[in-house]
This record gives structure tokens, sequence and C-alpha cells, in this order.
């Protein structure tokens, strides 16, 4: 038994009707009381095109409520990135260990609108944004000291400060420094959610809901409503 642990109530009897608000209340408690550094990292599962999975943790930086799905930012070239956009199907799990408390999260993960991506990549650090654009993420690195001078040489193209220093840039260098084609956001579009809470003895307390979605578009789709039973631990 963990020291620490934060006793997280059970679900009630009859779950809310909107399994993507409970999911908005659970990351806020998390924020508030789980005492994590990244309280919105989840693990992305995704699969290449014979198959065969691949897991890592991402930050969950956006929830939509009146949609349901969660924006995840990445390289689209990344390995990641390449197996989303052969196969959307993509799985993913909050798990808060203080709080006894789990969220699996099920679905296709679709490109974001490149504003939307804009809009975020905006508010990354000036180093955090020029190293989006000097890695190129998941190939190989012979030397870390290749990727290093990539992004010096890329700082220099942007008129920026080696960022090996301390130097903050002029604002308007800074702002010259737009997001690269190559990289931004997914929405992660929730077909289906499954609630876990823990319980004694390992009877844990477990509810799934599950909708259908239909294309609607690039970015959207259209949701069915959404249906609910609990499942045995």
């Amino acid at each position: 038994m963990i020291k620490d642990r934060i006793v997280s109530p059970p679900l009630p009897p009859t779950p809310p009707e909107d399994p993507v608000r409970l999911v908005r209340d659970w990351l806020a408690d998390a924020v508030e009381r789980a005492g994590l550094r990244h309280p919105n990292a989840f693990s992305l599962a995704t699969a290449d095109r014979r198959g065969r999975p691949s897991v890592r943790m991402v930050l969950l930086k956006d929830l939509s409520l009146p949609h349901g799905y969660a924006v995840f930012h990445t390289n689209y070239r990344s390995r990641k990135g390449a197996e989303l956009d052969s196969r959307a199907d993509a799985a993913a799990v909050l798990h808060w260990d203080r709080l006894g408390r789990q969220i699996r999260l099920e679905g296709p993960a679709v490109r974001c609108p490149d504003e939307e991506s804009d809009a975020y990549f905006a508010t990354r650090s000036w180093q955090s944004r020029l190293n989006a654009w000097a890695s190129d993420q998941s190939h190989p690195l012979d030397d870390p000291a290749e990727l290093a001078e990539r992004a010096r040489r890329k700082a220099k193209e942007f008129n920026l400060p080696d960022p090996a220093g301390a130097v903050s840039p002029a604002e308007s260098a800074d702002a010259a420094l737009g997001r690269p084609h190559f990289w931004g956001g997914y929405r992660l579009w929730f077909m289906a959610v499954e609630f876990w809470t823990e319980g004694s003895d390992r009877f844990h307390d477990r509810v799934r809901y599950e909708r259908t979605l239909a294309p609607a578009g690039e970015f959207s789709f259209t949701a069915g409503p959404w249906s609910w039973q609990r499942l045995q631990p």
C-alpha cells in the first residue's frame, strides 16, 4: 500500500451521460492533487501497416468538451506521426497511481488544422521551437553533437542567438521562428472511454463508454450518442 495514496471515490451507480466531462474533471483533479510533474502525460499506442504496435508518453495539451477529443503535438515525420498517417487507429492511457485512477481512450487520431498547430507552437519557448526545426525526430543520430550543431545553424538562419547561451533573442527575431510544416498537432477522437478506480482486494470499478464516429471532413467526425456498461475487474 502506498503511504501517501489519496483515496478517490468510486464511480457513481449511474455514471454521467457525457464521459468527456468526467475526463476533464479527473484531469483537473490530478493537476490539483496528484503532485506529479506532468499530470497530463499519457501513453499513446499506435501501429504500423503490418499491425506491429509501439507506445510512448506524450502530453495532453487540450481537451475538446463539445466534440470529445484530446490534442497532442509531435513531429509528423516521427514514428508515431508516420504510423498515424498510415493507420489512424490509436489508444491511450492516463494513469494516476497516487489517486488510484486510470482512463483508457480509443479512437482515430487525425491532424489538427494548421491554425491550431500554429497557435500552440507560438506558445513554446524559442529554444523549444528552434529544436523542433533542428530535430528529425525518431531518425538515427550518429553523434549528439551533430544535433547541437544543426540547432546552431538553424539559429543563425533565423537570426537568433546561439541556443547554448543564455541570451534572449530580439522580439522580432523570435517572432520569425514559425512552425515547421512537418510539426503539429493531432486530435485523438474518443470512440471509447473507460474509467477505472482502484478497489479493495483487486475488486476495481470499471465503466466503459462507446460511441460511433463517422468522418465529417479532414479534421472532424460526426459522433453518435454515448452508451456505457460496467465491466468486471
